[in-house]
């Protein structure tokens, strides 16, 4: 056995430094997806794929189509595409707002589909239903090319 006893070796303070930046690296990957969901959501809408536009654009048509016909009312024409609307935000994102109030799409950062579906409100709901349902038409196009 040697004389003398010889210290043990301590580890260096890069390997300290090293594993604070990793757990900080894992806890900021672990927070990716909620950050860009907050994100997306501070963005407001998102462009909507092409093909879902283009869909439904063809079904406001088909509404139109069958109010013409006859075959359904200012009334319920209001309420096909209010449902439409719902629809059509559910399929370009995946949003679910088929049971949302105007106050919970407004939170979700769907405003122009809150915007439209408000304006049909007076055709679905009031007692002095309009005339025609040019407007509720016009309504459900317009949140769809624009949005």
């Amino acid at each position: 056995m040697p004389d003398e006893l010889i210290p043990p070796l301590h580890a260096s303070d890069l390997w300290l430094v090293f594993t604070v930046l990793g757990v900080l690296l894992a806890v900021l990957i672990g927070f990716l997806p909620l950050i860009g969901h907050l994100r997306g959501r501070a963005d407001g809408t998102r462009a909507v794929p092409v093909h879902v536009r283009t869909r439904y654009r063809g079904l406001v048509d088909d509404i139109e189509s069958r109010y013409r016909a006859g075959d359904l009312t200012t009334k319920t024409t209001a309420q096909e595409l209010s449902a439409l609307l719902r629809d059509f935000a559910a399929e370009a994102w995946g949003t679910k707002a088929k049971h949302m109030t105007q106050r919970e799409m407004r939170e979700a950062g769907l405003a122009p589909l809150a915007d439209g579906v408000a304006r049909l409100y007076a055709a679905e709901f009031e007692r002095d239903v309009p005339e025609t349902a040019a407007r509720e038409l016009e309504v459900a196009r317009e949140v769809i090319t624009r949005w």
